[in-house]
Parts: structure tokens; C-alpha cells; sequence
């Protein structure tokens, strides 16, 4: 499409040098904020717990801390709290807190909370419900994701990762269960 009649004015020197003023600004500024989480970073690396001490225990709810990423960008809390056993599956609730905010296609967060349902004979999981946090420890606004539990998926457990941490915890907790009502 062309216009005729009329054409953008030029910048004046005065705006030109405003315009790269705040240019300057704006890339300084990004450089102190991408020092800072380097910053962050390295002393995550070098003491993955200091950054977990500064999260909720939220030892009410019956949380307890189970695992920390080497790097310090995420930790773990598992609760039996609300657990339930039906044959060899677990439902239990699992929370993660993260370092720096994550984001999927719909949320960004820093605190999940997941009702997560494991078979403990075909070692597999399946998300029942996850709420997404805007902050650390269950805090700032949030958002839910519930799957139709007729429906949901079953994901395998893949060995070494923060899944296989969670399986291991729930199917053990299902065994001691089942040995204490033995007993």
C-alpha cells in the first residue's frame, strides 16, 4: 500500500540522541539484571541447600523436603497427607519450588503443587491435578489444570530423574502400608 501525502517526519538530532540515551539505559540495565542472576546462579551451584532454607518447610501441611537439583533450580517436597491406596496405586500430592519463574504455553510459575497417582506394579504416573503458583511456597495468584481421571495419561517412570525420586517414594510408602496392616 502506498501513501501519498504524507511522510513520517524525521527525528530531530535532540530525539535521535534521547532515543540512543535510553537505548544505553535499557541495555546497561539488562546487563546488571543478567549479572545478577549469574550471581544468583553460581551461589545456587555452590550451595544448593542455602537457597532451599530460604523456602517454607510448610510443615503443616505435612511437607517434607526431599530432593534439591545440583544446581539449586528446584526442590522437591512430597507429603502423605490425603493418600490414598487402591491395590498398587498411590495418589499422593507433590510439590516443586523453583529458583527462577517457569513457564509452559498457559502458566508461568514458581511453586507446583501436583496430585500425582502412581502404579507401583506397572511403574507408571499419571497428573490428576496440578495448581500452578505465581510465588515460592503456594503463594501469589494461581492456576489449575484437572485431568478426568477416566482419561488421564499414563506416563512411564524414566529411570534417574526427579519422577523416578517421587515413584520411589510413594510405591515404598504403599509396601510399608501394606506391611504395617499385616502386622
Amino acid at each position: 500500500m502506498i501513501f501519498m501525502g504524507h511522510s513520517a517526519p524525521a527525528q530531530t538530532p535532540e530525539q535521535q540522541q534521547a532515543w540512543d540515551a535510553q537505548r544505553a539505559q535499557m541495555l546497561a540495565d539488562e546487563k546488571k539484571r543478567n549479572e545478577q542472576l549469574e550471581r544468583e546462579r553460581a551461589a545456587r551451584r555452590a550451595n544448593p541447600m542455602a537457597w532451599v532454607n530460604t523456602l517454607n518447610p510448610m510443615t503443616e501441611g505435612g511437607w517434607e523436603f526431599r530432593a534439591v537439583a545440583n544446581d539449586g533450580s528446584w526442590a522437591a517436597y512430597t507429603t502423605n497427607h490425603q493418600m490414598k491406596r487402591s491395590g498398587k496405586t498411590v495418589t499422593v500430592w507433590l510439590r516443586h519450588e523453583y529458583a527462577e519463574p517457569q513457564a509452559t504455553a498457559d502458566h508461568r510459575y514458581l511453586s507446583v503443587v501436583e496430585k500425582a497417582q502412581y502404579d507401583c506394579a506397572r511403574q507408571r504416573e499419571r497428573p490428576l491435578l496440578v495448581v500452578y503458583y505465581s510465588g515460592n511456597n503456594m503463594l501469589g495468584s494461581e492456576e489449575t489444570e484437572q485431568a478426568d481421571e477416566k482419561n488421564a495419561e499414563w506416563n512411564p517412570i524414566v529411570p534417574g530423574t526427579r519422577d523416578e525420586t517421587n515413584f520411589l517414594w510413594a510405591c515404598s510408602l504403599d509396601k510399608t502400608s501394606a506391611r504395617n496392616s499385616r502386622n
